[in-house]
């Protein structure tokens, strides 16, 4: 009896660690590079067909060569040498296995680079 509790403890933190969504995924780091994404709504996920605007910070990353990509994004503008402001509208068919990609292409030293962000939808 007390081993299946603790199976069905451990099943219950697994499945609520894996479904929850950190913060710390809307941060990529490469060296002394970083962009961070966020989110009017200060959650970390998007809402299914709803707008959601959401601001791009970088450091140590020309914002000039730097480009976002993803179904239903749109730029609104560049805040300063820093960032820029964008909007997303996600429908069905921009989902992956009920997760939306948006993917950051930028420069670090010469050479191009990309991250995959991977954002969660409800």
């Amino acid at each position: 009896m007390k081993k299946a509790i603790l199976i069905i403890n451990m099943l219950f933190l697994v499945t609520f660690f894996s479904n929850a969504q950190n913060n710390d995924d809307l941060i990529f780091k490469d060296g002394n590079q970083t962009i961070k994404i966020e989110f009017e709504t200060k959650q970390p996920y998007l809402e299914l067909n709803k707008n959601t605007k959401f601001i791009v910070s970088v450091e140590n990353i020309e914002l000039q060569k730097t480009s976002i990509i993803g179904r239903g994004i749109r730029i609104l503008g560049s805040n300063n040498k820093t960032g820029f402001e964008c909007s997303v509208l996600v429908d069905e068919n921009g989902l992956e296995n009920g997760r939306f990609k948006m993917r950051l292409i930028y420069y670090n030293k010469d050479e191009l680079k990309t991250h995959i962000f991977i954002i969660p939808v409800k």
